[in-house]
């Protein structure tokens, strides 16, 4: 088993969860622009502004897609921070996001079904595993063999 670097993996793992909440800003603000608010009570705006979302395709699709890149950037924040064992800490960047994913599946506020949660949740360290990769993959190219 490798190394962890306890650095790498909270670092990459608040880049990946901030990234995806800065970047889903723009998405949320669209999806609110669609909307009647002087009909929807207070508390439930956000409730109408995931269902804008998750009833557009291109919505829904970009938002999965910038999240699943962020989860990548995290991976690789915190296999370029660890130095070593890329994989193992690119993977272990997803434990805050998967933190949050089970939180949320638990408290019931995730508008996706559970099947959709269930893949998000194997997703998150999969991305991870993919920044750490190019991670490595960078590195091995500029030290050479």
């Amino acid at each position: 088993m490798g190394k962890v670097s306890v650095k790498g993996v909270l670092v990459g793992g608040t880049v990946d969860v901030v990234t995806s909440m800065l970047l889903g800003i723009p998405f949320a603000l669209y999806a609110r622009t669609t909307l009647n608010l002087s009909h929807i009570p207070r508390g439930q705006v956000g409730i109408a502004v995931a269902a804008v979302i998750r009833g557009s395709a291109p919505l829904y699709i970009g938002e999965l897609l910038t999240g699943l890149t962020c989860s990548a950037l995290g991976g690789y924040v915190a296999a370029w921070l660890a130095g070593h064992d890329e994989l193992l800490n690119g993977a272990l960047s997803s434990i805050l996001c998967l933190t949050l994913g089970v939180v949320t599946i638990g408290w019931g506020n995730d508008a996706n079904p559970l099947w959709a949660q269930l893949l998000l949740l194997l997703a998150s360290p999969a991305m991870g595993v993919v920044g750490g990769a190019l991670m490595r993959r960078r590195r091995h190219a500029r030290l050479g063999p």
